[in-house]
């Protein structure tokens, strides 16, 4: 009979780690992480890295985690420093050589005035404004007439570029690229 119950005993203590462990593995499949928006990437205007990882852009993006790209600049106006930031959401994203990324966002009308905070709203001259930003710095915004599609402006420039990802929750599934 003590046979029996020290058999017993030995079954449920290891019934009983076998399921501690299974929870422990459980949880770690399913850990969460600190979810939100977050800057992963920076680049200066001539692409280089200021901050971040470009590798953590790219896996965002195949994890399909929203992007959101900011980008601002400074100039002194007469006797006054003038700053202007924007931020936007892509309509379009590219990876290239697995190094860059490439972004163009949605066209929106082009405001009265970028600057005066008393002016915000839709220019009177019926143009949009649109543009595609890299990595590597490059900024290629176009000014267009939206009656007629007409290109009015073709205005490249290069800026120092925030790029951020929205985390979700829970660690990422699948990082591979998109042409396995």
């Amino acid at each position: 009979m003590k046979k029996i119950y020290s058999i017993a005993y030995v079954l449920i203590i290891a019934g009983v780690l076998v399921c501690c462990n299974q929870h422990t593995q459980n949880s770690n499949n399913n850990k969460t992480i600190m979810s939100g928006w977050k800057s992963v990437y920076q680049n200066d205007k001539d692409g280089r890295r200021l901050a971040g990882n470009i590798d953590s852009l790219i896996v965002g993006i195949r994890n399909q985690y929203d992007v959101r790209i900011g980008w601002g600049w400074e100039k002194e106006l007469g006797d006054s420093i003038l700053r202007l930031e924007h931020m936007a959401e892509p309509l379009f994203l590219t990876i290239i050589q697995e190094k860059t990324v490439s972004a163009v966002i949605d066209a929106h009308p082009l405001l009265q005035s970028y600057i005066d905070s008393n002016n915000q709203k839709i220019g009177d001259d019926g143009y949009i404004w649109q543009c595609v930003l890299t990595t590597k710095g490059t900024f290629n915004a176009q000014t267009l007439n939206r009656s007629t599609g007409e290109l009015m402006k073709d205005w490249p420039q290069k800026h120092k570029m925030t790029w951020f990802l929205e985390y979700p929750n829970h660690l990422p599934k699948n990082n591979k690229p998109l042409f396995n």
